[in-house]
């Protein structure tokens, strides 16, 4: 597969010589004619690859979606901005600090660069959580911290189960029988048995227990 998909990439570069124009680019200005990037693309060729395949995805739609966001929804919406002309932006936003609303007026060049300020660096390692809360040491260095200050380590609230899940989401309480109402118990698994010949068999043994109960009732009557 990935011989290829760099063949495919190979040929498409060879045959688009004429609009790439790569003496123009950064770092090939060596190249001054098809023959000279023909051969260059030879060697890039004979180079090892890492290429990265992502998994299919089950349903193009979810991806549509997702990058659909980004395309049509602005960095900022077009309700947080009060007024534009002349080459200011009056914009309106809510300050987490003082817990307020209040409007703010910049450059174009001054929200552009706000903006750039979000985007990291090339090969800038981000780091979201370091010193005792980094995921290495949390679970030495966390402990030593409550007792330190004093205080109570919070214990992590148990996982509900998928019963509690499903009972909570459909109102249907996977544990419950559907026939008396009384509380199931697993008491083994069978493989190969369609749900319906399972039921069957559990309303056949529930007919015969209650006539053995009312043929013994008879007998003491």
């Amino acid at each position: 597969m990935e011989n290829i998909w760099r063949s495919a990439v190979i040929r498409l570069l060879r045959e688009s010589y004429d609009r790439i124009r790569p003496g123009r680019l950064p770092g090939l200005g060596h190249i001054r004619d098809a023959t000279q990037w023909r051969r260059y693309l030879k060697a890039q060729y004979g180079r090892y690859w890492k290429v990265h395949f992502a998994k299919k995805t089950r349903s193009a739609w979810r991806s549509v979606k997702y990058l659909g966001r980004y395309l049509k929804r602005p960095p900022v919406a077009a309700s947080q901005r009060r007024h534009y002309s002349g080459g200011a932006v009056v914009h309106h936003y809510y300050d987490h600090r003082t817990q307020q609303h209040r409007q703010q007026k910049l450059t174009q060049e001054e929200m552009i660069g706000r903006y750039i300020s979000h985007i990291p660096a090339r090969h800038f390692k981000m780091v979201r959580y370091y010193g005792f809360l980094s995921n290495r040491k949390r679970g030495t260095l966390l402990p030593k911290v409550y007792e330190a200050l004093k205080m109570e380590e919070k214990k992590k609230p148990e996982k509900p189960g998928f019963a509690a899940l499903m009972k909570g989401f459909l109102g249907v309480d996977p544990y419950k029988c559907i026939l008396c109402g009384d509380r199931l118990r697993f008491a083994g698994a069978q493989a190969g048995h369609h749900a319906t010949e399972l039921l069957s068999e559990r309303l056949n043994g529930m007919a015969k227990k209650r006539w053995l109960q009312t043929e013994l009732m008879d007998q003491c009557a």
